[in-house]
């Protein structure tokens, strides 16, 4: 996870200090490393045991229970992050989730190891929101993409 956060730092031109958000983010294992570099750590997650240990691990993180889809775009972060949007089965949902997302970035989005079959959907998607500067790579997992869009 320590190689992930520091690229997507670098594609997404963030330091310390910056506010980085993520939708479904377990125990907050991808949000740790940014922590542990003086980044602002907040996200929500279904299962309340997940976030638990995310907030025993980040206490000055922000952190709620809450589904992906109940996201609160009036809340605003520097970057919002989502590692989970390939598993939502419902595109009309996942497009939900990205608009929220779009909603609450000051600064950019990351979908990171999407299926590569759904990086036209997540481009269609994210010309809806308004994205700019949208850009995809390949993801470290086989047959699967990042992609890093600016708010």
């Amino acid at each position: 996870m320590i190689e992930l956060a520091e690229h997507v730092a670098e594609v997404l031109d963030v330091g310390p200090g910056t506010r980085v958000f993520e939708v479904d983010c377990g125990s907050g294992d991808f949000l740790f490393p940014f922590y542990l570099n003086g980044y602002v750590c907040g996200g929500c997650d279904a299962d309340a045991g997940a976030v638990a240990v995310a907030e025993v691990a980040m206490p000055d993180g922000v952190f709620q229970v809450a589904a992906a889809s109940l996201l609160d775009p009036a809340l605003p972060w520097d970057v919002m992050v989502c590692r989970t949007l390939g598993t939502m089965d419902d595109e009309d949902r996942g497009r939900g989730v990205l608009a929220r997302m779009f909603a609450k970035a000051t600064h950019a989005i990351a979908v990171l190891d999407l299926p590569a079959e759904r990086q036209q959907w997540l481009l269609h998607a994210l010309a809806e929101v308004g994205a700019s500067a949208i850009q995809f790579e390949a993801s470290s997992t086989p047959g699967r993409v990042n992609a890093f869009a600016r708010a």
